[in-house]
């Protein structure tokens, strides 16, 4: 399987994980604000830096910033390539980052991934990409 396939396998898991998830959870579901779903994934091992706050004309968004992943510390560096890079949407509710992620998928390059109200659209893949996606159904479950 090629890595490229192995990446589309990990993200389809992950992603019907967190929409299982989100499904699930009525009534009391969770919200996070840019500052604390960073702090969130900090405290899973994944590095993401939340960067300038970027403008939107989208309805349902209260927030959204530039995202740049880390690099894992010791990985290979991919020539030509920079860490996964991207932005971070915050919504009012789970019900509009849904449509969103719903929307994202349409895009046949482009990484997304929800957690609660908040999603995650990434450039690019890789191993931090694949670990971001890892803590993200931790924190939709």
């Amino acid at each position: 399987m090629s890595v490229m396939a192995r990446e589309y396998a990990v993200l389809a898991v992950v992603l019907l994980a967190l929409v299982a998830g989100s499904l699930g959870a009525c009534g009391g579901e969770r919200v996070f604000s840019a500052e604390e779903f960073v702090q969130e994934v900090h405290a899973e091992g994944v590095q993401l830096n939340l960067g300038q706050e970027l403008a939107t004309t989208e309805g349902g968004v209260t927030e959204l910033h530039a995202v740049e992943l880390e690099p894992l510390v010791g990985a290979p560096a991919v020539p030509g390539e920079g860490p996964p890079s991207g932005s971070l949407a915050v919504y009012e509710d789970t019900a509009g980052a849904g449509d969103r992620l719903e929307d994202c998928r349409n895009a046949a390059d482009l990484l997304c991934y929800q957690a609660a109200n908040v999603v995650v659209i990434l450039d690019q893949g890789g191993i931090e990409a694949d670990r971001l996606g890892v803590s993200m159904k931790k924190l939709a479950d």
